[in-house]
């Protein structure tokens, strides 16, 4: 009784932020243990057994947990791989390579890939989710029917997508990625103003040396001023500001999105799934992206396309889906 006692004792001191399965199993594994070590030890000393069994509990209550850490780790090594890749490819294809596809076009496409693994997925997996049981047919109408949520960042994506191809078609790929950097500060910022979140004094200083560092990194990448008369040079100024002015926006805008995700995400009075969800924003975004498409090029809506312009659609594509899944597991974290 004494060692059952202290073995609900030591499963207590569990963090507060193991999803509730983990903390089950690491209870049920400890107490199994337990009893095989009072079988292998029964000749031993007591202290000799308490050491053992002490080591034993501790070991196991830490690998219950490093699966979920584990996973984590691998998503987010995931979304900054996928990050830098998506704006290597497009400096290469507009900047170096001077590609003239629509973006609509490539947006379009990586949202239909998008929807067809998110349909996939609904009807293979078992994570829990509001959508009644039924048919395929079935469960997309009804995801359709109360996407409504995902109107907002369907629209905001456009946006970002938009802006990110011209501010890259301007500035290189360096200079976009330590931009890119901005994100973390401005979605601190939503953060604090929207989910009304508490940042410590260290936070702001890191943000502010961060604020810093891309500010001194940009001034570094500007042209060099023109001389009078240089309309080479000036053009080429002028293009760096749009670039700059272009990566702001979606610095900004990246912000606001990725804090409108992650609440509706976390949303206590609706269950969704990841793949619930990305079927809706590919939705919505797919009825955006597609008139846009035709406007751009009503006879040709594809012309210009290119390997690369294809590599741009799957490395992009996958964007959404990683950073769906990062912010889900951040949720059963907390949990």
């Amino acid at each position: 009784r004494s060692r059952a006692a202290a073995t609900k004792a030591r499963a207590s001191l569990l963090p507060r932020s193991w999803p509730q399965h983990a903390m089950k199993a690491s209870y049920t594994n400890v107490e199994t243990e337990e009893k095989e070590e009072l079988v292998r030890s029964e000749g031993e000393p007591d202290d000799r057994r308490e050491t053992s069994t002490s080591s034993t509990c501790w070991s196991q209550l830490c690998c219950a947990g490093g699966g979920l850490l584990g996973i984590r780790a691998c998503i987010l090594g995931s979304v900054v791989v996928q990050n830098t890749a998506y704006a290597l490819v497009r400096r290469y294809s507009r900047g170096a390579l001077r590609e003239t596809y629509s973006t609509s076009s490539v947006l379009l496409v990586m949202e239909v890939a998008k929807m067809a693994l998110s349909a996939f997925q609904i009807v293979t997996s078992d994570a829990p989710s509001d959508v009644p049981s039924g048919s395929a047919l079935s469960k997309y109408a009804y995801l359709i029917t109360h996407s409504l949520t995902m109107l907002v960042p369907a629209v905001v994506y456009l946006a970002m997508n938009i802006l990110g191809f011209v501010s890259l078609k301007y500035i290189d790929a360096a200079t976009f990625a330590i931009l890119a950097q901005m994100k973390v500060f401005t979605t601190a910022i939503f953060s604090v103003v929207l989910l009304q979140r508490k940042l410590h004094l260290r936070k702001w200083r890191a943000l502010l040396t961060l604020t810093l560092g891309v500010v001194l990194i940009s001034h570094e990448a500007m042209p060099k001023s023109a001389a009078a008369g240089d309309s080479r040079a000036k053009l080429a100024f002028a293009e760096f500001l749009l670039g700059i002015a272009a990566s702001v926006g979606d610095v900004v805008l990246s912000g606001f999105v990725s804090i409108y995700f992650e609440k509706v995400l976390k949303s206590k009075t609706e269950t969704y799934s990841v793949w619930d969800r990305n079927f809706q924003l590919a939705f919505w975004s797919i009825l955006i992206y597609t008139p846009i498409m035709i406007h751009d090029n009503p006879r040709q809506p594809f012309a210009g396309w290119t390997p690369m312009a294809a590599v741009c659609a799957a490395v992009g594509g996958t964007g959404g889906v990683l950073v769906a899944l990062s912010i889900k597991c951040a949720r059963l974290g907390e949990e």
